[in-house]
């Protein structure tokens, strides 16, 4: 009887804890607009959703807001893009300096007719896969490197 009980509690334990560790989202080869709506929600961001057209495809954008920061994220279907932008101007050397220290992001001068801004940006190539799960780390991480950014820019 205890045999059985035993045998009966690892077959009921073997079928139970497979689907607790089978990955809980889709592996996808590309990010769709709805994969990435789903996460910003999920994050609780009100967003605003455009278009742009490209020579081969048209690609969506999505502007949104976390605290002060405002953000840009394109979803070129192989690989998400999200930046954000700062109108101040700085010396080469200290973007070179953030470039050296930060681990996911890249900081690149803009010089545009008047004026010269920033652009925090960070990439994901989606190609090898991505999930839902991906796509909630890629923008909560890119949002930890822009507040450290925006802490390093109030010093300059």
């Amino acid at each position: 009887m205890v045999r059985s009980f035993g045998f009966l509690a690892c077959i009921a334990f073997c079928l139970t804890v497979p689907s607790a560790v089978l990955p809980q989202n889709k592996v996808a080869r590309s990010a769709t607009n709805e994969m990435v709506e789903k996460v910003l929600q999920g994050l609780d961001l009100k967003y605003q959703r455009n278009e742009r057209k490209d020579k081969e495809a048209v690609i969506a954008y999505y502007d949104f807001k976390r605290g002060e920061q405002s953000y840009r994220l394109y979803n070129y279907v192989n690989d998400l893009w999200i930046e954000s932008i700062h109108d101040k101007q700085i010396k080469i050397e200290e973007v070179n300096l953030w470039n050296a220290t930060a681990k996911f992001t890249r900081l690149v001068q803009i010089d545009m007719k008047d004026k010269m801004s920033l652009s925090l940006e960070s990439q994901i190539d989606c190609l090898g896969g991505i999930t839902e799960a991906g796509i909630r780390q890629f923008v909560n991480r890119f949002d930890k490197e822009a507040n450290d950014f925006s802490k390093f820019l109030a010093k300059r």
